[in-house]
């Protein structure tokens, strides 16, 4: 098997200055800590600055340890201020509605995050700004989704003008030692460990009029937006491979064909670019399940039969070699020995 294709995620550089403000209240120096986690904060006077994931996640783990904060992320959320969202900030700010800045969120998320994959949904009277799935990541760390929910919390109320607390926040987040803090923090009930991480709102609550309501500035930000995000956000057919195959894993492992039918390629086509990036769909397969197994196996609540389902294996068995040859443990042992870290 191949190396795993690095995927290089990326999030703004200017989400660094409320996780900076969070540190200093904690009496931390953000400065050095940044540096430890290979992060070179002399660039962040480049507005167009992007942090790599891996390198953010370290850096939200270290927060919290040197905070001793487990609800760091949300603290840094609440610093967010919408200019360090450029013009989707601006653009959200003079939205018509709240419902509307939510829409700009999920329209212009991989500006915030290029893994990013929002959604909005309407459920009975709610309306439920939905995450997306968890980044593909060895380095995932959970305060990065709290920050992520904090931030969207102190969006929603300075486009009020007021606080605006959301009916219910489900997490996908272990439970923390001291539930209450998220439920004191966002004033909503929250759910943890949940099938996803989202906030929801009552539908009347969020589309009502807003005086500073500016369509004309929301648009001419808007198109400032969708350029920077057309400058960067050139994806490799790796990258749309390893998202397909994501997706299709649940109902049984993909074959080549299928994902080619995702991507609205011909398979020859796709074997080619595939060779041009110099990998295989064999190899982005096998590699895609051997991340998400380490993932999903060092959930403290989630089983080697579940694990095993959820890779696509039809038997828990075939999951256990196959972890086995790839990694020289069984997957109890390596879900144990994260359990015991």
């Amino acid at each position: 098997m191949s190396e795993a294709i690095p995927l290089q995620y990326s999030i703004l550089g200017t989400f660094l200055l409320p996780v900076a403000q969070a540190l200093r209240l904690h009496g931390v120096d953000p400065m050095e800590l940044m540096a430890e986690v290979g992060i070179d904060v002399a660039k962040i006077a480049n507005p167009d600055w992007r942090v790599p994931h891996d390198n953010f996640n370290l850096l939200m783990q270290r927060c919290v340890e040197e905070s001793n904060d487990e609800a760091f992320g949300l603290l840094a959320g609440k610093q967010m201020q919408p200019q360090a969202l450029h013009g989707l900030g601006f653009a959200w700010l003079a939205s018509d509605t709240v419902y509307g800045g939510l829409k700009r969120l999920a329209r212009f998320g991989k500006l915030v995050s290029t893994a990013a994959d929002i959604s909005l949904l309407e459920e009975a009277d709610l309306v439920v700004l939905d995450l997306g799935r968890i980044p593909l990541s060895e380095t995932f760390h959970f305060s990065s989704r709290d920050y992520a929910i904090g931030m969207v919390a102190r969006m929603c109320s300075l486009a009020l003008g007021d606080f605006l607390a959301p009916v219910k926040v489900q997490l996908e987040r272990p439970e923390p030692q001291s539930a209450e803090r998220w439920e004191s923090m966002l004033a909503a009930r929250v759910e943890f460990e949940s099938s996803r991480s989202c906030l929801a709102w009552y539908r009347a609550d969020i589309l009502e009029p807003l005086v500073t309501g500016d369509p004309e500035l929301a648009r001419v930000n808007d198109e400032q937006t969708q350029t920077y995000l057309d400058s960067f956000m050139v994806q490799s057919i790796s990258r749309g491979v390893v998202d397909k195959i994501v997706e299709h894993l649940p109902d049984g492992p993909p074959n080549q064909q299928q994902i080619a039918q995702a991507l609205h390629v011909s398979n020859r086509t796709l074997q080619r670019k595939l060779k041009d990036e110099g990998t295989s769909f064999m190899d982005l397969l096998q590699d895609t399940r051997l991340q998400l197994a380490r993932k999903y196996l060092s959930h403290p609540n989630r089983s080697v039969v579940e694990t095993a389902y959820m890779l696509g294996f039809s038997e828990p068995s075939t999951f256990s070699r196959a972890f086995k040859r790839w990694t020289g443990v069984a997957p109890a042992d390596f879900r144990d020995s994260h359990r015991l870290s």
